[in-house]
């Protein structure tokens, strides 16, 4: 009698168990329809990391050229995903600063729009791809090009140290390029307003 009643406990509990859902990626998000119905503000500051899509470079590139990017991660706020992965940013090329003796070449890339992957929905913002100096991309001094021999003599030491010490001379810059396949990061310059 003790077996029947332990087999139907059991029974019952491995059918109680079957028929409980599993928790799914899919139903752990609320639905987009389920968003609240204020807008969402996306601050100035903000940055998406994305990926570039064609070669970019100071030598062929003009001012005026489109830029195409896309982004390689969605981006939540709490728990609503607000730009998915795969969504396309879109961008000009605002200025170039040709190569110089002393300094490479460096691009200044503006960010104006994000359409999602179903283009479903198109955020026109202002940003620029995050460079060095002032959203510039590149624009590093170069190496010296010559060097001069300088003494040094140091109490104690029998002579002279010979050192090499750069003159201001320095080498022609080269041009700055963004490869294809590259990571790059997205600043917004002012607040993006998100329904």
């Amino acid at each position: 009698m003790k077996k029947i009643i332990l087999f139907t406990i059991i029974f019952l509990i491995s059918l109680n168990g079957l028929k409980t859902k599993a928790v799914t990626f899919d139903t752990y998000y609320p639905p987009q329809d389920e968003r609240p119905k204020e807008s969402i503000i996306l601050k100035a500051g903000t940055f998406l990391k994305v990926m570039n899509l064609r070669d970019i470079n100071t030598f062929t590139g003009d001012i005026g050229d489109e830029c195409e990017f896309v982004n390689v991660t969605d981006m939540f706020i709490g728990e609503f995903l607000i730009i998915p992965k795969s969504s396309h940013i879109y961008g000009t090329i605002e200025d170039i600063r040709e190569p110089v003796q002393g300094n490479n070449a460096a691009i200044k890339i503006k960010i104006e729009k994000i359409v999602t992957p179903d283009e479903d929905k198109t955020y026109y913002v202002n940003g620029y791809i995050e460079g060095d100096s002032n959203f510039y991309i590149g624009g590093e001094q170069t190496a010296p090009a010559y060097y001069k021999t300088t003494a040094h003599y140091t109490e104690g030491w029998g002579g002279g140290i010979l050192q090499m010490t750069p003159l201001n001379i320095y080498e022609f810059g080269k041009h700055t390029q963004i490869k294809a396949g590259q990571e790059v990061r997205v600043i917004l310059v002012n607040d993006l307003k998100i329904n």
